[in-house]
């Protein structure tokens, strides 16, 4: 399968998992890049900090000034060289990390 097909692949299933466990997806993304919504930028940077330092994840936090205040994100990249392991960790670590932050 071209890489392109695969990348394409394994951002529709990690956008569909993160929806299942109610996680907002900006959906009028348009790229492989998936936006995880946070919508503040002092959740956004914890929540990348504490993907990072508890599930070894690296996820880039987009705050102020590349995003208006009020629209802060995650921003995942998935590609056809993660596994659906790979996806199903990074959705259960974002979920408790939701939870964990938000409540």
């Amino acid at each position: 399968m071209p890489a392109a097909i695969g990348a394409v692949a394994a951002t529709k299933l990690v956008e569909d998992m993160l929806k299942e466990v109610n996680i907002e997806v900006l959906d009028v993304a348009c790229t492989h890049i998936i936006p995880v919504m946070v919508r503040d930028a002092k959740l956004c940077k914890e929540m990348s900090d504490m993907l990072l330092n508890d599930y070894n994840i690296f996820i880039q936090p987009i705050n102020y000034p590349t995003v208006a205040v009020g629209q802060e994100r995650l921003r995942i990249a998935p590609t056809p060289l993660h596994t659906d392991a790979m996806m199903h960790e990074l959705v259960d670590a974002l979920r408790k990390t939701f939870k964990r932050l938000i409540g």
